[in-house]
C-alpha cells in the first residue's frame, strides 16, 4: 500500500525543494533572508499546526545555509551545487552560517538539555565525531572537555569514566563561560553566525519543554547565535500550563523567549493535489477529493493519509469503466462512490464524532459543505434533477422549476443514511439515480478498506 506521506530525508528535503509542488521554496528562501539580516541573539518560532510541514521547512532552510557553507560538511554537502544552482537563480546573497539541527523530542529524556544540545551542535559541525561505546552524558562532557582543552577525546573518554561525568566541567570555569567558548570554537573560520534549529519542543514532556527554554535564555547569549524553534504555539503553551499550572498566563510566559513570531505559511495544496492525486481515472472523484481538504482545512500529513485512503477504497470499482452505466440502479451506486464515499475518508481523519454522526444519519451537513465548493461545478450533480428542474436560476422558468442544491443533497443523505426500506418501499428515486438500502451498508464496507473495490498495491 503506497503511502503518500513523505519523511524529512535529506533526500526527500532536496526533492520537494526542486520540484517546489507545494510553493514553499519562496517562503524558504525569505526566512533564509530573513536570517542573514540578523546582526544581535535573536529568538525566532516558526508558528504551525502538527502536520503543516514545519520539520520539512525548517530542514530546508538549513539545507540552503550548509549548500553556501563550504568551512563544513552536512548531509546536503553532496548537493550543494543543485541547490545553489535554485538559490541563486533567485538573486539572493547567502552569508555562511553553521546551522544545527536538534530535535528536541528525541532528546526529552535527557536530565539536562544543554549537554545534548552541545552534543548536537558537535554531530552537526564534525561527521567523524563518534561516541560508539560511551554512554551519552559522558561523550557530551568528553565533547565539551575537548573542544575547550584541545586535548584527545578517546583519552578524555576514558578519564570521563572514572568519575562523575560532569567533574572535568565543574573544575574548569562556570559552564555559562564554558559554553560561550564552545560556541565561539564553533564560529572560528567557519560561519558569520550559529542558527540552530529547535523542533518539535510541543511535542516534549512539560519538564524538559520549561528547562530547556530557561537554559537556552540563560546561557546562550553570544550575539553570533539565533535560535529557530519550530512549533505549535498552542500545543506548547498547553505544555507549559501543564508545568505551572492551568491558571498560569503561559502565552506572555513564552513572549519572554521569543524576540520574533513568524507563521508558517499556508502550502499550495493544489501542487500537493496536482503531484499526488488520486490517479484513479474519475475527474469528479478527483474533484471531490479536492473539495474534501479544502473543505475540512487539511494540514501537507492530513492531506497525505486522505490521499492513501482515497486511492485505496475503491480503486478497482472507480477504474474498471463502471461509469458509463445506464441503469438509475448502477448510477445510484456510482454517485455513492464519487461523491459521498471521499466525504466519509475525510471525516474519519478530521473527526471520528462527525463520520459516526453522518454514516448513522444524524448530521447530513458534509455533504452539502463539500459538494456546494466551487471546484465542484454545480452541473455535475445534474443526475440529481428530473428533465423539469434545474440549479441555474437562469434557467427556471415556467416549464423548469429551480431547485435549491442543499435540498436536494440532503435528499440524498435522507435516501441512503436515513430512510427504511421495506420489502413494498426497496428504493428512492431522485432525479435520473434510485437509491436502495445497499447504498449505505455498500459505502460503509467500501471506507473500511475491506471491500473488492480496495487496490492495496496500486
Amino acid at each position: 500500500m503506497e503511502t503518500f506521506e513523505l519523511q524529512p530525508t535529506p533526500e526527500n528535503v532536496l526533492s520537494a525543494f526542486e520540484k517546489d509542488a507545494i510553493g514553499r521554496n519562496a517562503d524558504v528562501l525569505y526566512f533564509v533572508s530573513l536570517l542573514n539580516s540578523i546582526d544581535s541573539a535573536m529568538s525566532i518560532a516558526i508558528d504551525g499546526r502538527w502536520g503543516a510541514g514545519k520539520t520539512f521547512f525548517v530542514k530546508q532552510v538549513k539545507m540552503v545555509l550548509d549548500a553556501f557553507n563550504d568551512h563544513i560538511c552536512s548531509d546536503y554537502t553532496q548537493y550543494a551545487p543543485r541547490i545553489k544552482a535554485i538559490v541563486e537563480s533567485k538573486q539572493i546573497d547567502i552569508e555562511p552560517q553553521i546551522s544545527i539541527y536538534y530535535d528536541a523530542w528525541i532528546n526529552d529524556n535527557d536530565e539536562d538539555p544543554v549537554l545534548s544540545l552541545i552534543y548536537a551542535a558537535l554531530q552537526s559541525v564534525s561527521s567523524d565525531f563518534k561516541f560508539e561505546h560511551a554512554s551519552q552524558c559522558v561523550a557530551i562532557a568528553a565533547s565539551i572537555a575537548e573542544a575547550l582543552s584541545g586535548r584527545n577525546y578517546t583519552s578524555i573518554i576514558d578519564a570521563a569514566k572514572s568519575k562523575d561525568p560532569l567533574a572535568m566541567l565543574r573544575e574548569k570555569k562556570d559552564i555559562h563561560t564554558q559554553i560561550e567558548a564552545f560556541l565561539n570554537s564553533l564560529l572560528y573560520e567557519q560561519g558569520n553566525r550559529l542558527i540552530i534549529f529547535v523542533d518539535e519542543l510541543d511535542r516534549c514532556k512539560p519538564t524538559f519543554a520549561v528547562r530547556l527554554l530557561e537554559r537556552i535564555k540563560h546561557y546562550f547569549t553570544n550575539d553570533r547565535i539565533t535560535f529557530v524553534f519550530s512549533i505549535n504555539i498552542g500545543e506548547l503553551q498547553h505544555t507549559i500550563k501543564q508545568y505551572y499550572g492551568a491558571d498560569f498566563d503561559a502565552f506572555r510566559y513564552l513572549d519572554r523567549f521569543f524576540d520574533l513570531m513568524v507563521d508558517l505559511p499556508h502550502a499550495n495544496m493544489d501542487g500537493l493535489y496536482l503531484e499526488k492525486g488520486t490517479k484513479n481515472y474519475s475527474i469528479i472523484y478527483e474533484r471531490v477529493c479536492k473539495a474534501v481538504i479544502t473543505a475540512n482545512e487539511f494540514s501537507i500529513r492530513e492531506s497525505a493519509r486522505f490521499y492513501r485512503l482515497a486511492k485505496t477504497a475503491a480503486y478497482k470499482y472507480l477504474d474498471n469503466g463502471v461509469n458509463r452505466c445506464i441503469f438509475s440502479e448502477e448510477r445510484a451506486k456510482l454517485f455513492c462512490m464519487l461523491y459521498i464515499l471521499p466525504i466519509m475518508l475525510g471525516l474519519k481523519i478530521s473527526n471520528q464524532t462527525a463520520y459516526q454522526e453522518f454514516c448513522h444519519g444524524k448530521n447530513p451537513s458534509p455533504l452539502y459543505h463539500v459538494l456546494s465548493n466551487k471546484i465542484i461545478p454545480v452541473s455535475l450533480l445534474s443526475d440529481l434533477l428530473l428533465s423539469n428542474e434545474t440549479f441555474n436560476p437562469r434557467m427556471a422558468s415556467e416549464k423548469v422549476k429551480l431547485v435549491n442544491l442543499r435540498g436536494k443533497l440532503e435528499q440524498v443523505y435522507d435516501a441512503v443514511f436515513v430512510h427504511r426500506y421495506q420489502a413494498e418501499d426497496y428504493e428512492v428515486s431522485l432525479g435520473g439515480l434510485c437509491f436502495c438500502g445497499e447504498n449505505k451498508i455498500e459505502l460503509l464496507k467500501v471506507a473500511s478498506l475491506l471491500s473488492d473495490y480496495a487496490d492495496y498495491e496500486n
